[in-house]
């Protein structure tokens, strides 16, 4: 017992030694730590250590900070900043004060590393929709003629730009003066862009892409040495500017594109090369490149396909690795050839889109799959897709969906009215296709020939993709054309009458080797602009990006035929 007490004591003795330094340890990393937050963030510690000992009465320290806004700033925004900060105090002390040098912050036009974003505004420069104007680069600027209905910046921007500008009144004379000439460059932000104006890349760039596609107006701060950060977002949230930066995180892009139906001579020529990407390797990438990617494939998948001749068509199924490479999320299915060798071919070949992680809609399994509605949710912006199969319904055939049988949906008015009523209730943006009956007018040789870049005027092809509109639709797509169509405003809504080839064989003539993709962009649940991109299939079928002439003009036959 005597030797467990005696052991027991030492081991008391040395925790005691052991303690003892522990504590001056302990005691010493806390004072240095105070130390290095008074040196570090003066302020933040001496208001905690208020808050913590004075405990009869709270002490709020508001610290006054200086501002400069240096020479590059122009003199509008000056006055703006100081008007709004100026009045800013707390218990009759000011929060800004401006100062000529040796401020706390000082604000310019030129950025260096360290510096926040202060102001940001875009003016982007737009045409109306019908605008055969791409592009225009800095050298263009002199030449053209500029527009804005806001001209709280115009001074500045002239400046900067060396151009000259006019003023308007409204959103609505902008784009009649635009209108008159494609020539009429306008400028606006981001919160008047719609689809009724026609984005203008500058030197290639293209706003919705690339910020540098538009005239810029940034301006940054920079904060001297010591001062809290935090001040930063006091001075930006109490500017009160038609500013904002431009979320981009909120903007979505969806390309749409025309007639898919990888048979008859295509899938000759893929089969041949022994490369499925024989039509597509060229464009697969600006297909994909979208969060969402339509297309409206015709032909369904068949094991055994060797179809390379006829009107009957069928695809093998490695063909839709070829969809999958070009990015396909949604598969439309308002074409009259998926049941050309039976429905159950068109049932497994839904199927594969499903397995695969596509979507589709304008038919399906039967009548009731074929006629629901497609939502997608994309950053912030509900859309929704409907499609319907006009020509059959009008003239009967197969291709419709039944109570067993898959295939297309069919149309009725009373089915476009109640689709869109409810599409609008469950989403921001509602976009209808229709397979309508095809234009086929072409002449002998392969020569221009404008009748098939028209609407159809029997059967009223206008007047039913009008009543879409009228019912409510902000897009409507017409997509059983071979041949691009032209496209207008109507209404609250625009119209494309038909898109043209996407993947086929139809190169016998100019007008089937020519086709469209629109790319849509809505942003935080508004439509705010469709990019019209011209494509072209050569002779060997292989199709590309239109060059500026095919591209100029494709726009200028589809201008005619408005």
């Amino acid at each position: 017992m005597l030797n467990i007490s005696v052991s027991e004591q030492r081991m008391r003795r040395e925790k005691k030694k052991i303690r003892i330094p522990f504590l001056l340890v302990f005691l010493v990393g806390i004072l240095f730590n105070c130390i290095a937050l008074y040196f570090l963030e003066r302020g933040d510690f001496i208001s905690a250590l208020d808050y913590i000992f004075l405990t009869k009465k709270k002490i709020y320290i508001y610290n006054t900070y200086s501002v400069h806004l240096d020479d590059s700033i122009p003199q509008e925004f000056k006055d703006i900043v100081t008007s709004e900060l100026e009045d800013m105090e707390f218990n009759g002390k000011k929060r800004f004060k401006f100062v000529e040098k040796d401020a706390d912050i000082t604000i310019s036009k030129e950025k260096e590393d360290g510096m926040d974003d202060i102001f940001t505004k875009d003016y982007i420069p737009v045409g109306h929709l019908y605008s055969l104007t791409e592009n225009i680069t800095r050298d263009e600027f002199e030449q053209k003629d500029w527009y804005m209905i806001d001209g709280k910046y115009e001074k500045y921007i002239e400046e900067e730009y060396g151009i000259e500008i006019s003023l308007l009144d409204s959103y609505s004379s902008l784009l009649e003066k635009m209108k008159e000439d494609d020539n009429n460059v306008g400028l606006v932000g981001l919160k008047d862009l719609d689809y009724q104006s026609k984005i203008l890349s500058v030197d290639e760039k293209y706003y919705l892409d690339d910020e540098e596609g538009a005239l810029l107006i940034h301006f940054y701060g920079k904060l001297k040495n010591g001062v809290d950060s935090f001040i930063v977002s006091v001075l930006k949230n109490n500017i009160d500017i038609d500013g904002g930066v431009f979320d981009r995180g909120k903007l979505s892009k969806v390309n749409m594109s025309g007639v898919v139906a990888i048979s008859r001579g295509l899938a000759s020529k893929i089969d041949k090369s022994g490369n499925l990407m024989y039509q597509a390797g060229e464009i697969a990438d600006f297909l994909a490149d979208a969060d969402l990617t339509h297309v409206s494939n015709e032909v369904s998948f068949m094991d055994g396909c060797t179809v390379y001749s006829g009107m009957r068509f069928c695809s093998r199924p490695e063909y839709l690795e070829i969809l999958k490479k070009s990015g396909v999320d949604i598969v439309e299915l308002t074409g009259n050839h998926n049941n050309d060798f039976g429905s159950d071919n068109s049932k497994k070949s839904i199927e594969m889109y499903v397995d695969a992680g596509m979507r589709y809609f304008g038919g399906g399994l039967n009548t009731e799959d074929a006629s629901k509605i497609l939502y997608e949710e994309v950053k912030g912006t509900k859309i929704a897709f409907i499609g319907y199969n006009w020509y059959d319904t009008m003239y009967g055939s197969l291709a419709l969906a039944g109570a067993n049988r898959s295939g297309a949906n069919s149309y009725s008015d009373e089915k476009l009215q109640n689709d869109i009523q409810e599409a609008k209730k469950n989403a921001d943006i509602v976009i209808v296709d229709f397979q309508f009956q095809e234009c086929y007018c072409y002449p002998d040789y392969d020569m221009v020939y404008p009748i098939c870049y028209k609407p159809l005027s029997s059967p009223d092809q206008k007047g039913m993709f009008k009543k879409a509109i009228d019912l409510g639709a902000n897009i409507v797509i017409g997509t059983q054309a071979h041949q691009p169509q032209t496209y207008e405003l109507y209404k609250d809504g625009v119209i494309f009458y038909g898109l043209g080839n996407l993947f086929f064989d139809q190169n016998i003539w100019i007008g089937t080797r020519q086709g469209l993709v629109l790319t849509h962009y809505f942003y935080d649940g508004k439509y705010i602009q469709t990019k019209i991109v011209p494509i072209y299939m050569d002779n060997n079928l292989v199709v590309r990006l239109a060059t500026e002439e095919q591209g100029d003009l494709l726009l200028k036959l589809l201008k005619n035929a408005r």
